[in-house]
């Protein structure tokens, strides 16, 4: 995670269950997403995730991500993403720890992935549908326009199993990413290092009603390490929804975090367009 404005605040946000690659795309897990983009296909797609706390007042912080993925060949997609961040904490919220209301918006840096199909989910013969995913994401500024120099490598499997003529699909994804901040915005350092590991696992399931609509739930759960052990560890669930057409899609989560005093939640849209 960046160390921006808000973590001089010190707000519990929900900030490390957003991925910092976005070249991955997908909210917690993207249902039918084992397969990569069609050969010579281009993926256009605008990811857009906010956690919102509320405290006696509002903090919001929000990574907007605008991906291409391009199938290169017919097992293989490589991907790429312009990614931004935007900060907001309201005056009250502020005033409570004794900060200045913030409410910044940047161009952060870019993010580059790949997704590597080793089973067809689609395929009669195959048990499951399984692809090897692997991210590199270059944050060289924060929401607040100071330098970050965040680094990030992530890798990760998608597990798939569609039953009912494909109706019903499940996903499962693990995946481990591993952080480096060079420098601290807040303090105005630019000497320390900081280094995170993060494990999380996702999970969703998706029912199509029919007419292109589909509907399900999903959650992910995240476990977070620095150089002295363990930090933290979030669990976030909820419902999402799902609209499919011949060459666009449409689909939105909210998901609060559950087991924990926390107030914060998550809303997570996309929308794709292959070309």
């Amino acid at each position: 995670m960046n160390k921006n404005k808000l973590s001089k605040l010190g707000l519990i946000l929900a900030a490390g269950a957003i991925p910092a690659v976005n070249a991955f795309g997908g909210i917690f897990v993207i249902t039918d997403d084992a397969a990569p983009a069609g050969l010579g296909d281009l993926e256009v797609t605008l990811n857009w995730e906010t956690s919102v706390a509320t405290n006696h007042g509002t903090a919001v912080s929000t990574a907007p991500a605008l991906e291409f993925a391009y199938g290169a060949m017919g097992t293989l997609e490589i991907a790429a993403s312009l990614d931004f961040g935007h900060d907001y904490v309201s005056g009250r919220y502020a005033r409570k720890l004794g900060e200045s209301r913030v409410n910044d918006f940047n161009f952060t840096g870019i993010s580059f992935g790949l997704k590597n199909m080793i089973l067809d989910p689609e395929a009669e013969n195959a048990p499951f549908g399984l692809s090897l995913v692997g991210g590199f994401s270059w944050a060289f500024a924060d929401a607040s326009q100071n330098s970050a120099r965040d680094i990030t490598f992530e890798l990760g499997l998608i597990f798939q199993k569609n039953f009912l003529n494909d109706d019903l699909v499940l996903a499962f994804t693990p995946t481990v990413a591993f952080t480096s901040v060079k420098g601290d915005p807040a303090s105005g350092s630019t000497d320390s290092t900081f280094d995170s590991t993060e494990y999380s696992l996702a999970g969703g399931a998706s029912y199509a009603l029919g007419g292109g609509l589909r509907v399900g739930v999903e959650g992910g759960y995240t476990l977070a390490y620095d150089g002295n052990g363990f930090v933290e560890d979030q669990f976030y669930a909820g419902p999402n929804v799902c609209y499919e057409a011949d060459s666009w899609w449409l689909t939105l989560t909210v998901a609060p975090r559950l087991f924990t005093s926390a107030d914060d939640v998550i809303v997570a849209g996309q929308f794709g367009y292959v070309f």
